[in-house]
């Protein structure tokens, strides 16, 4: 069953306030937030701070 199959088999026996989070999530992605790394790995080998790869991986699949 995929994902999609399975929030639609779900769907009715959400609450409302599950719903509406689930909404948010599939109307208002917010690529720009990123989860606090451990500390050491805020930085790379050369010092620069690391950066949102998650973020750039969905912008390199949104190019296809």
């Amino acid at each position: 069953m995929t994902a999609k199959e399975l929030l639609l088999e779900r769907a009715p026996t959400l609450t409302e306030e599950q719903a509406a989070a689930a909404l948010r999530a599939v109307e208002e992605p917010d690529e720009d937030e990123m989860a606090p790394l451990p500390e050491g790995w805020g930085t790379m080998a050369n010092g620069q701070p690391m950066p949102n790869v998650v973020a750039a991986v969905r912008r390199s699949r949104e190019g296809h």
